[in-house]
């Protein structure tokens, strides 16, 4: 009976020798092979990581996702929640993480940053306190400027400025991301601070914004996709200032040309598609593209919302007051955060 003991201690400390032997730190790219290892040092734009004795850099527009040897549980869970947009769930489990248990530095500024954020998505979305929320993330940028989370931080307090339409505030987070060397950040700056300005009804420097993002001479597949979302934004630029069938073909030809499984891209298409639409004066083509968005391009929760909130005003206009209170009930209901749900 004593070996018995004996055997299963050895066993219960082998097994934990073995983990704590396997525990490392890994980077995952967003595409290619994840690399495990020692992380040995992280900044706002490059991630290194020692894998068997040899160096390795990450440009943070490369990676998917950093993970650390002593993360919690929770954590790690937290981590996936957020790339699939379960910020909610996110936060349940980073509630239960004991502040006090979490040593290593890393480890305590993502708890940190991963709080902000989902708080941030969530406000932004399923409703919350989005001045706590801005106040949260201001917090872990103040404390950790070089963070490799810091470009992805900025861009929430540009969308929650811009949700409490502080438009000045939400144009100067965005303008922080130009500031990034890689060509797809720094058009997508220029996108965001489109739409802000768009949202301000400023149509002319909106084009001039979405236009210099279309003129870069960059052809890489992020860069591509960045200069067709600003090829959306001044088609409702265009349209706005009186040029409808011009905006109107080049909505549909971006349709005509591109894989619907790009999700963010139809969406915010078919929505200023709709928008087009209704300034030309043609309604029921306005609610064709919205119930597109409704039916098959809900996956963002901002595009949905602005397409629910426009088929509750189309709806009523045409005398169908049931769909649009269905229309509105879904808005308020789902995206309570959302600039469109305190829309009248």
């Amino acid at each position: 009976m004593k070996r018995n003991r004996i055997v299963v201690l050895f066993v219960v400390c082998l097994l934990g020798l073995i983990k704590s032997l396997g525990a490392q730190d890994q980077v995952s790219p967003r595409s290619g092979t994840p690399a495990s290892g020692r992380l040995v040092e992280a900044s706002s734009t490059v991630v290194t990581i020692e894998v068997r004795g040899k160096l390795r850099k990450f440009p943070v527009n490369e990676i998917r996702r950093v993970i650390f040897a002593e993360d919690p549980q929770e954590l790690r869970r937290a981590r996936d929640n957020c790339l699939t947009g379960q910020y909610e769930i996110a936060l349940l489990g980073l509630k239960k993480i004991d502040p006090d248990s979490v040593e290593r530095a890393e480890v305590k500024q993502d708890v940190q940053f991963f709080t902000a954020y989902a708080s941030g998505r969530q406000a932004l979305s399923g409703g919350g306190d989005k001045a706590a929320a801005v106040s949260a993330m201001r917090a872990f940028v103040g404390a950790n400027r070089n963070s490799f989370h810091f470009f992805a931080a900025a861009e929430l307090l540009g969308d929650l400025a811009a949700s409490l339409e502080r438009y000045d505030n939400a144009v100067r987070y965005y303008n922080a991301i130009s500031a990034a060397p890689w060509p797809d950040y720094k058009m997508k700056a220029g996108i965001l601070e489109g739409r802000a300005l768009l949202a301000q009804r400023k149509y002319g420097e909106a084009q001039a914004k979405f236009e210099g993002v279309i003129g870069q001479a960059v052809d890489t597949p992020e860069a591509t996709r960045q200069k067709l979302l600003a090829e959306v934004g001044r088609a409702v630029c265009l349209a706005e200032t009186g040029s409808h069938e011009q905006a109107i073909g080049t909505l549909h030809e971006i349709i005509k040309q591109n894989d619907p499984r790009e999700l963010e891209l139809f969406g915010r298409t078919y929505n200023a598609l709709g928008r087009c639409q209704l300034k030309a004066d043609r309604q029921k083509e306005a609610l064709l593209a919205y119930l597109h968005v409704d039916i098959l391009f809900f996956a963002e929760s901002d595009v949905h919302a602005e397409a629910l909130y426009n088929l509750s005003k189309i709806w009523a206009a045409v005398n169908k007051s049931d769909r649009a209170v269905s229309a509105r009930s879904l808005l308020t209901d789902r995206y309570s955060g959302s600039v469109w749900a305190k829309k009248d």
